[in-house]
């Protein structure tokens, strides 16, 4: 992969290339197994990126995490559109996958046990009282993940929004394998400005490590703020994968 083959990328998902280059790069990526792999992990990036990040400010955040983990592959930012941005970064991470195998290293992958933990759950005391609270308490806290998430259910019928709630069903669900409904609450979370907000998007970097989903994991540890609680085992993690 080189700059002009990322500027093909660019031009083709902006549809501005003419008919004759467009059948050009179509026939390339059926040619060129190399080419193909490098647009789709690049096409994948950008639509990543395009979705997590919904204003500016979110990507000017998630460009000063990028950068302290790999300084050398980053030129001080120009001005320019929000769209050229997220590409620019897009690039910036497959530079990473391709120049030097920062994504893909051929290596021992850490585990989900060495990184899991929980927080021990403490609900009874701010739902006066509630048995459900009760009950959903003891089964997180003695791993009975399953039941925990049903008496979570419960309780959320009742108060839907409740963050705490919510990032404590997304960690059961990772537990017991529902990944699809485990990253819709932990996602909510992680839009929100509660004090769960950085701690969901931990759960849920280890959740894709448990899925062995190593890629995107890296995508969502960057994520994380130097001033988060989380950011040390974050990095942690990342130095590993």
């Amino acid at each position: 992969m080189n700059e002009l083959d990322l500027e093909l990328y660019e031009a083709y998902l902006d549809n501005t290339l003419d008919s004759e280059a467009k059948k050009a790069f179509e026939a390339r990526l059926l040619d060129d197994t190399s080419f193909k792999e490098s647009f789709e992990a690049y096409k994948e990036t950008s639509v990543y990126l395009s979705e997590k990040f919904s204003d500016q400010e979110d990507l000017n955040a998630f460009e000063n995490n990028l950068k302290n983990l790999s300084e050398e592959h980053f030129t001080k930012k120009t001005s320019s559109g929000y769209k050229t941005e997220i590409w620019k970064y897009a690039a910036a991470i497959v530079l990473l996958i391709t120049i030097g195998g920062y994504f893909l290293m051929d290596r021992d992958q850490p585990r989900y046990n060495d990184f899991a933990t929980y927080p021990t759950i403490s609900l009874v005391q701010r739902s006066s009282g509630d048995p459900m609270a009760k009950k959903a308490e003891n089964a997180f806290n003695n791993k009975s993940f399953k039941e925990a998430t049903a008496y979570l259910n419960e309780l959320l019928g009742n108060d839907p929004n409740n963050q705490e709630l919510l990032l404590y069903r997304g960690i059961a669900q990772i537990e017991t394998g529902d990944y699809q409904n485990a990253y819709k609450d932990l996602d909510e979370v992680a839009s929100g400005s509660s004090v769960y907000k950085n701690e969901a998007i931990w759960q849920k970097a280890l959740g894709l490590l448990k899925q062995k989903n190593y890629n995107k994991c890296k995508l969502v540890l960057v994520e994380i703020p130097p001033s988060a609680d989380e950011y040390n085992k974050a990095q942690a993690l990342l130095k590993k994968l």
